[in-house]
């Protein structure tokens, strides 16, 4: 990384260009940068749908939500994330009735995403399904899916070679493979655990090579992620609720974010959390025309890193509605 630091004092006049062959190696081979594979999202908490396919149609509410990530501000090439979801109950989506407290049910959704760094771009559709039976007086059981297809692209007309510009290290390449996710999660109204594993397949990226620099073919790894939190009532208005999310992919060292999220009359929240060797970061949301909201994070960089660039910015905005009387279309078994 020092390395990649140097070019981009060294290439500031080039624009938007820095020497994004070393990114290409360590991104499909690296186990130090291999478990971002999957985009980094701050505010999984106000749409974890998109961390474990389990949470497909938890709420009794239908939530489209669309969140864009600037990261590590002021390098060129950083890592740009955009994401757009939905996700309900099948009875909401074909507009009857709320369903009756404590029942069983289904949820159906999807999830796109974009995820460029430099010349590399990985893009992917998904459609989700789950299941939630209803397992206690207080508890149920959820068992969901994403299937889909990722696209994993390298633009070679956008790297720029430390000592030979012009040269072309590896040739640009495109290539599409089916892929599935799967969770598990475990709910009641005070607390949730879920788990899920990501990109199943393991699938093969295949690129090539100039001069035989490079013989192997890179590989999108297996990854897994454990979401465990609460939801504790602090008199009439206020909520806390505390969460962790452990991430995990093969050869590489488990990742860990600790966080605390307050919520005034579902209308207001903010927190903080610390992602381990990475960042703190802090966030504010509101609730506005009713279905509406918007939630806005910054993440402060703690690494070696943090000099290169200013931060990183996060913004999510939501849709939430349903075809009953509800009060508020507000979380009641998710984070």
């Amino acid at each position: 990384m020092a390395y990649l630091i140097e070019g981009k004092r060294r290439f500031s006049n080039f624009g938007t260009v820095v020497i994004y062959f070393l990114t290409l190696c360590s991104y499909l081979a690296s186990t130090e940068i291999i478990a971002q594979q999957n985009p980094q999202l701050s505010q999984y908490l106000q749409n974890p749908f998109v961390v474990n396919p389990a949470m497909t149609g938890v709420e009794d509410y239908v939530d489209l939500t669309a969140a864009y990530r600037n990261q590590w501000t002021g390098f060129d090439g950083a890592p740009r994330t955009a994401t757009f979801s939905f996700n309900g109950s099948l009875h909401l989506l074909q507009a009857q009735l709320q369903r009756r407290e404590g029942e069983s049910h289904q949820g159906i959704g999807a999830f796109v995403y974009t995820d460029d760094v430099g010349p590399i771009k990985q893009s992917a559709f998904y459609a989700s399904y789950a299941y939630h039976l209803k397992v206690s007086r207080d508890w149920f059981l959820s068992l969901g899916t994403f299937t889909g297809a990722t696209q994993f692209r390298y633009d070679a007309s956008n790297a720029i070679l430390l000592q030979n510009p012009t040269d072309i290290l590896v040739n640009s390449f495109s290539d599409f493979n089916f892929d599935m996710s799967l969770g598990l999660y475990a709910y009641s109204e005070y607390l949730f655990v879920g788990v899920a594993a990501n990109q199943l397949f393991d699938n093969q990226i295949p690129y090539d090579v100039d001069n035989g620099v490079l013989t192997t073919d890179g590989r999108l790894e297996r990854n897994f992620n454990f979401l465990l939190g609460s939801r504790i009532d602090v008199g009439t208005d206020w909520e806390i609720v505390p969460s962790v999310l452990l991430k995990t992919v093969s050869n590489a060292p488990v990742q860990w974010d600790l966080g605390i999220k307050m919520v005034y009359n579902g209308n207001l929240w903010g927190g903080l959390a610390y992602r381990d060797q990475d960042a703190v970061l802090g966030y504010f949301g509101l609730r506005f025309m009713e279905n509406f909201l918007a939630t806005y994070s910054y993440d402060w960089s703690t690494t070696d890193f943090s000099g290169q660039q200013t931060g990183t910015h996060e913004i999510t905005i939501g849709y939430r509605f349903d075809f009953g009387e509800q009060r508020c279309a507000c979380p009641k078994y998710s984070l």
